[in-house]
């Protein structure tokens, strides 16, 4: 039984009675605990749908398509924490001080298959397995690092054998699709225990479509963790070379490859991007694999179609992480300044904030960008910051908020949603 928030405008569930703060008991007799079960029996045609107010049951008998929802905003779950202590754990290697949910490690199958969360499965239980399988929880996202026993325990930080391959065994079998990452860290999980670790993987390509090579990140704060080495250009390097055997001689069922570095490992060797092909259904954007190709490419598609000329002067800073002011600058950059009426620059902000082994843009905290801003925005009209440095609440890393940068610049402020479109109404206002 979960509590109603919200129902929405002309919905089903208005036009039936339904009220924000009923209770949802049940559909068609099955229990309602989370988002997971209102979408997975709400697809029926013909649904029973009982709910509780002041203590008292009340059904209703709904005919709809199949596709209808009933339009109620139901009470989050309540999400399940990670019972393992990794040795490359960022959340634990946040600064003290920060809001609360920064330091919780979420280990949740419901938020891999609604969000694309990335869990180790370490805490699925016989009970989850059967529910991913049974209401077709696919696609689901896994952070696998190592297949071999031994050091699963020493990346895990874990006593017993967590059984990865008995649970990937179960999903194959229910048909589930997964997508694996490798937070890679050298002189831990590579070489010939990352050899392993693809091989093993690809004895379930039927299954998993994807397994990403993405590198550890480490911040200023990792006081009394595990001794970690970074990824540098140097070892960015050799493994691009190593990728070609993988690129080669792995592809999953659908025929595309099967390994996939992240694009931070070619910005980091000062790499070309690979072009769209090597990347097939960009099956894991939002863990940056491709993410850079795919907005090249986009950004390709409507050069014709932006405007030639723009309203008045206007000059735009484009604030970036370390890593990709150099693509931006050769590929974006170049051109819209060839727009008359537009002048834009770059600039990258060094991530003192976490330390500056941290490059990528999505890690900016709004304390640094105030701090290396402040001595040259004053000949800028609009300050142009990088998509997704800031949360679903629009706020910085450190609670910083885009009005709080805007009082503390002087400026106008806003973040790049990936729509030039957008981005040029919004700099010649």
């Amino acid at each position: 039984m979960v509590k109603i928030l919200k129902i929405e405008m002309d919905s089903i569930a208005m036009k039936v009675g339904i009220l924000p703060g009923d209770f949802l008991v049940s559909i068609n007799g099955h229990e309602i605990n989370d988002l997971i079960d209102l979408k997975y029996y709400v697809a029926d045609e013909t649904i029973n749908v009982r709910t509780k107010r002041d203590g008292q049951f009340i059904d209703y008998e709904i005919e709809k398509d199949y596709d209808d929802e009933l339009g109620i905003v139901i009470e989050d779950f309540e999400v399940r924490s990670c019972n393992n202590n990794c040795i490359f754990c960022f959340a634990m290697q946040n600064p003290p001080g920060l809001r609360k949910a920064l330091y919780f490690k979420d280990e949740d199958y419901r938020l891999s298959f609604l969000y694309g969360n990335y869990i180790t499965m370490t805490n699925l239980e016989e009970s989850d397995l059967e529910r991913i399988v049974r209401m077709r929880l696919s696609p689901l996202y896994i952070s696998v690092h190592a297949t071999d026993k031994n050091l699963r325990k020493k990346i895990f930080q874990r006593d017993s054998d967590d059984y990865l391959f008995d649970k990937l065994d179960y999903l194959m079998r229910g048909e589930i699709e997964l997508h694996a990452q490798i937070v890679l860290m050298p002189g831990i999980n590579d070489g010939e225990a990352l050899e392993k670790t693809i091989s093993d993987l690809y004895h379930y390509k039927s299954s998993i479509k994807s397994v990403a090579i993405v590198p550890v990140g480490l911040t200023k704060f990792r006081k009394n963790r595990y001794k970690l080495t970074p990824v540098d250009s140097e070892y960015a390097r050799k493994l691009i070379r190593c990728s070609k055997n993988w690129t080669k001689n792995y592809f999953n069922s659908e025929g595309n490859k099967f390994v996939y570095l992240s694009d931070e490992i070619f910005l980091l060797a000062n790499r070309t991007i690979p072009v769209s092909s090597y990347y097939g259904f960009y099956y894991q954007l939002d863990n940056g694999v491709g993410l850079t190709r795919y907005m090249l490419d986009e950004f390709r598609k409507i050069i014709k179609k932006l405007p030639k000329k723009i309203k008045g002067n206007k000059r735009a800073l484009f604030v970036t992480g370390v890593l990709a002011r150099s693509v931006l600058n050769n590929y974006v950059i170049s051109y819209l300044n060839t727009i008359d009426g537009l002048h834009v620059d770059t600039v990258s902000v060094i991530n003192n904030f976490f330390g500056d082994s941290i490059t990528v843009s999505g890690l900016l905290a709004g304390v640094d960008i105030v701090e290396q801003l402040k001595d040259i925005v004053n000949s800028y009209d609009v300050i142009v910051l990088p998509p997704r440095c800031i949360n679903e609440d629009c706020l910085f890393i450190d609670d910083m908020t885009i009005e709080d940068i805007e009082r503390e610049l002087g400026k106008k402020v806003i973040v790049f949603n990936e729509n030039f479109f957008d981005l040029i109404n919004h700099v010649q206002k």
